[in-house]
């Protein structure tokens, strides 16, 4: 069985308080609702002005190639609050970057945590990747402290060109690795 496979087979993934599943084109209005707030996204990228500009990034950023990408979902009102995927899955490495987001009205309940937290340990003791990274920018403590919390440790500060922007930004790796004594 491949990473694919397995990937696959974990395409609903429930945690405490959230759920993850793929996402639907139906998440479009919800999407937006996070993606036109320029507070929710200001290191993800650049603010939507349009339902259609979300049901675009929609569906070619989160439904195009849907395995090791999930739509965080509030288990009592089924509706998308956020997401987690893998950026840059290596299969040969065994190691990806994880990317999330999660709409502010729900920011400072611990819920974004709990997701990476999950994601991770299935990432190791499932998916069979050795090797998680999560980037953020210099300035997004609220990232760092859920990378912190989840158990990854900062590795460097480096300069790097914003995919959107192209302006030179500065950034913090945070690695989690297997066997380094958080199992």
């Amino acid at each position: 069985m491949n990473i694919w496979t397995r990937l696959a087979a974990f395409a609903v993934i429930e945690t405490q308080r959230t759920y993850l599943r793929p996402f639907t084109f139906n998440d479009a209005e919800a999407f937006y609702e996070i993606a036109s707030n320029p507070d929710n996204l200001a290191f993800i990228f650049p603010t939507q002005a349009s339902l259609e500009e979300s049901q675009f990034a929609l569906a070619n950023y989160f439904m195009k190639a849907p395995l090791g990408v999930w739509a965080i979902c509030d288990p009592i009102t089924n509706k998308m609050i956020g997401a987690i995927k893998f950026e840059k899955l290596d299969e040969i490495k065994k190691e990806a970057e994880l990317g999330y987001f999660l709409h502010q009205a729900y920011w400072g309940e611990g819920l974004m945590t709990e997701v990476v937290v999950t994601v991770t340990q299935l990432s190791i003791e499932v998916f069979h990747l050795k090797k998680l990274k999560i980037i953020t920018h210099l300035e997004n403590l609220a990232s760092q402290k859920v990378a912190l919390k989840s158990g990854y440790r900062q590795v460097r500060q480096f300069k790097g060109s914003d995919r959107y922007t192209r302006k030179m930004r500065d950034y913090l790796e945070f690695r989690y690795e297997k066997g380094e004594g958080h199992e």
